[in-house]
């Protein structure tokens, strides 16, 4: 018997405009009248999550930056952290800065960046949301002030795919790091233990679950965890070919309604 759903966010509960259908939300109100859970896995930040608290109705703990932490955003108390430490996290973005790669450095209360194409999407999306609903930005130049922040997850981007190589390369010396892609060109660099799947088995734990008992939804390399840790995985149309290849299901793509068909099909 299924008592709850984790879905990932990008590519598979929003749309390709990051929007969330009326479709997907009635579909999400009608596994909750019947008992089941829902709840999110996201590599996103709290900072990036603002605008979807209040429609999706999110009381119970999300997994957020891949997995580094598990709690509702802007609440202190977590039910898990992890955070980079800080000689680690200097280290990586030294490498950056002499090598001409962008990264961002993901805080509970802003997003560490320079100007890049990144941020200039999510300031031109900031111009329809009101202002508690923004996302914070924070450009800080000098690499010390910025590890004396509290850093749960730093993302690169890097699109030149012989660059992009490399820089997965030299992460490979990195065991203290968990390294995975939520886009192509991206690189999400967590803790070491920090992945999605590990986060399931913790939220399963605190609600009381078997993993038998959750289903979930991904599409990228970053859900894989997830979808083998579950005891019902699915993955979207357009998913990633690994995410696909351990899924129990394929759904119709994040564009197409793909969760709440399956959530309609199976659940309701």
């Amino acid at each position: 018997m299924i008592r709850m759903i984790v879905s990932d966010m990008d590519g598979t509960l929003l749309n390709s405009n990051l929007e969330l259908s009326q479709e997907k939300l009635e579909a999400i109100r009608g596994v909750r009248a019947k008992g089941i859970r829902f709840c999110i896995a996201t590599g996103r930040p709290e900072q990036l999550l603002k605008e979807y608290i209040t429609p999706l109705q999110m009381e119970d703990p999300m997994i957020m930056y891949n997995g580094s932490v598990i709690g509702h955003p802007f609440q202190e108390e977590k039910l898990f952290e992890l955070k980079l430490d800080k000689k680690d996290a200097k280290d990586i973005i030294e490498y950056c800065e002499e090598n001409d790669i962008i990264y961002m450095p993901y805080t509970k209360d802003k997003i560490i960046s320079k100007p890049n194409y990144r941020v200039a999407f999510f300031q031109e999306r900031n111009k329809k949301l009101d202002a508690d609903l923004q996302t914070v930005f924070e450009d800080i130049r000098d690499i010390d002030e910025i590890i004396n922040n509290s850093i749960n997850k730093i993302l690169l981007i890097e699109n030149d795919s012989e660059k992009y190589a490399r820089i997965r390369e030299k992460l490979d010396h990195y065991p203290q790091f968990e390294i995975a892609t939520s886009q192509k060109g991206f690189i999400d660099i967590n803790p070491a233990g920090a992945s999605k799947g590990n986060a399931l088995r913790v939220l399963a734990k605190h609600f009381g679950l078997t993993m038998d008992e959750i289903v979930v939804f991904g599409d990228q390399d970053n859900d894989v965890s997830m979808l083998e840790a579950a005891g019902t995985s699915v993955a979207m149309k357009n998913a990633c070919q690994n995410a696909k290849d351990v899924a129990d299901y394929i759904t119709e793509s994040n564009n197409n309604n793909g969760v709440a068909l399956w959530i309609n099909g199976n659940l309701l």
